[in-house]
C-alpha cells in the first residue's frame, strides 16, 4: 500500500513534465525503492540516496574526470518542524533505511533493476565513474568568524600532506555565488597558491573575500560557493569545496501591549543598517491571519550607515488562539530580511 505521506516540492532543482514540480510521490514507495511508481520517483529516491562525485573538466582537451566520491554525504538529516515548536525532528528514517545496512543495500539494488528494466534506462548509466587511487593529501575550508551580509568573509583553507614524503601543492581557488539548486551565478574571487608540505605537515592559509567583491552579484539566496583545485606534483588532484551562506542583519519586531480579540495591540519594528553606506529604497510589509486584512506595506525613508529606524504597528485580532506576525524589509542592498513574532490573543 502507498498511502499516507507524499512527497511534494514546488521548487525542485529541475522540470518535470516542462515545469517546476516534483510529485506526488509516495513516502512508502521512495523507502522500498519502487520507483517505477508515479511522479518523480526516481528523482526523489536520488535526492536522498545519491552518491556526491566530484569532477574535473580539462577546456583544452574537453575531458571530464572524476576525481573523488562521497557515498553518504547526501540524504542526510532529512528535517521537519516539530508539532507545537520550533525544533528540529529528524525524518531521515521514514525516506530511507539506515545508511550501510543490508536493508539499504538490498532497497537500492531494487531501485537499480527496476531502473534498468522497467523505465529503459540503458546498461552504461549503472556503472559508477572509476575513480583514481586516494590523493596524497586532505583539505577543508574553515570559517573564521561571522558569516553577514556587508562583511568580508574570512575562511581557512587547512590543506594536510597524508604521506611520508614532501609534496608540494598548488591550489587554483573560486568564489562564486550560487542560488539554492547549486547553480553558478558569477564569479566574484579568484586567487591561488602554491607551497610545499612537508611529510604529515598540516598547514593553514587564511582566505578573504571583501564585501567590495560579493556585493552586487549576491542573490536572495544569500549562497557562495567556494572551491579550491589543488594539483599535487606526481600525484592525484583534489577538489576542495565549501557552500556558505550569508546571516541577513537582524529585524527586531517586539509587541508591546497584551494582545486581546478586536482590541488594538502596538508592535514596534526596528532595523538598523548594518552597512557604511547608505541603503535605498526601504519597503516594510506586514502579514498575519487573524491579526491585520491583508499585507500592510509601509515605504520607509533611506537608511545611513549604522542608522536604525523604529517602525510602529497597529494590529487588531479578529480571532483567539495562537498567532504568527511576519514582517519582510527589503531595500536596494537586502532584498529579503524577514522576522515573526508569535502572538498569543485572548478572547
Amino acid at each position: 500500500s502507498y498511502n499516507g505521506w507524499q512527497i511534494l516540492d514546488a521548487t525542485p532543482q529541475e522540470q518535470s513534465a516542462g515545469i517546476f514540480q516534483c510529485g506526488p510521490a509516495s513516502l512508502i514507495a521512495i523507502k522500498e525503492g519502487d520507483v517505477d511508481l508515479d511522479y518523480d520517483s526516481p528523482f526523489v529516491f536520488a535526492e536522498v540516496n545519491a552518491d556526491r562525485i566530484t569532477w574535473t573538466y580539462d577546456i583544452r582537451t574537453r575531458e571530464a574526470k572524476p576525481i573523488s566520491s562521497e557515498t553518504k554525504s547526501i540524504g542526510q538529516f532529512t528535517s521537519t518542524k516539530a508539532v507545537g515548536s520550533y525544533a528540529r525532528v529528524d525524518v531521515t528514517n521514514n525516506y530511507k533505511y539506515a545508511e550501510g545496512s543490508q536493508k539499504e543495500r538490498e532497497v537500492y539494488e531494487k531501485a537499480r533493476t527496476k531502473l534498468r528494466r522497467e523505465l529503459g534506462f540503458s546498461s552504461t548509466t549503472e556503472k559508477r565513474p572509476e575513480i583514481d587511487q586516494k590523493p596524497d593529501i586532505s583539505g577543508k575550508f574553515k570559517v573564521d568568524g561571522s558569516l553577514e551580509i556587508g562583511k568580508d568573509v574570512s575562511l581557512i583553507l587547512v590543506l594536510r600532506n597524508l604521506t611520508s614524503d614532501a609534496k608540494t601543492v598548488k591550489a587554483n581557488m573560486t568564489a562564486w555565488t550560487v542560488v539554492y539548486t547549486g547553480k553558478p551565478i558569477h564569479e566574484v574571487w579568484k586567487d591561488s597558491l602554491s607551497h610545499t608540505l612537508g611529510p604529515e605537515e598540516e598547514k593553514q592559509f587564511p582566505i578573504k573575500i571583501t564585501y567590495a567583491e560579493y556585493q552586487q552579484n549576491l542573490t536572495s539566496d544569500n549562497m557562495i560557493q567556494v572551491t579550491a583545485l589543488c594539483q599535487v606534483e606526481s600525484g592525484i588532484d583534489m577538489v576542495v569545496g565549501r557552500n556558505i551562506t550569508l546571516d541577513n542583519p537582524d529585524l527586531v519586531m517586539q509587541v508591546l501591549s497584551d494582545a486581546k480579540v478586536n482590541e488594538p495591540v502596538n508592535v514596534e519594528v526596528v532595523f538598523t543598517n548594518p552597512l557604511d553606506q547608505e541603503v535605498k529604497d526601504c519597503v516594510l510589509q506586514a502579514e498575519g491571519s487573524d491579526l491585520l486584512k491583508g499585507k500592510l506595506k509601509i515605504e520607509m525613508p533611506s537608511l545611513q550607515p549604522r542608522q536604525s529606524s523604529k517602525v510602529p504597528l497597529e494590529i487588531i485580532p479578529t480571532k483567539s488562539g495562537t498567532k504568527q506576525l511576519l514582517v519582510n524589509f527589503s531595500c536596494d542592498k537586502f532584498p529579503d530580511v524577514k522576522a515573526f513574532e508569535t502572538i498569543n490573543v485572548a478572547k
